[in-house]
């Protein structure tokens, strides 16, 4: 008898697999990363700047309690917010690039 795992119900788990395959793709991903924007944007290594997906601390507070945040990203939002689908997340954006990306549970 096979069994078949378990469906991730954390969205933190969810997250962190999108991030996995952003990674393949040349993004630097970050979880809990700093205490807000400000912190995280200027703590992105040189050279990456061009390609992350991130939230910070206040983000995680809203992950926590709503099971669902917003996402600082740069890069291509299509290909970040295809991940995100992939992995089993609700993506909510507006399509454009002076927006965060919000996530949720599906």
């Amino acid at each position: 008898m096979s069994s078949k795992p378990a469906p991730l119900t954390d969205p933190r788990d969810l997250i962190k697999a999108a991030y996995r395959q952003l990674r393949q793709r040349g993004y630097y991903c970050r979880s809990n990363f700093w205490c807000c924007s400000t912190c995280a944007l200027a703590a992105i290594p040189e050279g990456r700047g061009n390609k992350f997906v991130f939230y910070h601390a206040q983000d995680a507070a809203d992950l926590r309690r709503e099971r669902g945040c917003h996402l600082a990203w740069a890069g291509d939002g299509n290909e970040i917010a295809t991940a995100l689908r992939a992995a089993g997340l609700t993506v909510e954006w507006d399509g454009t690039p002076e927006h965060r990306i919000y996530v949720s549970l599906a």
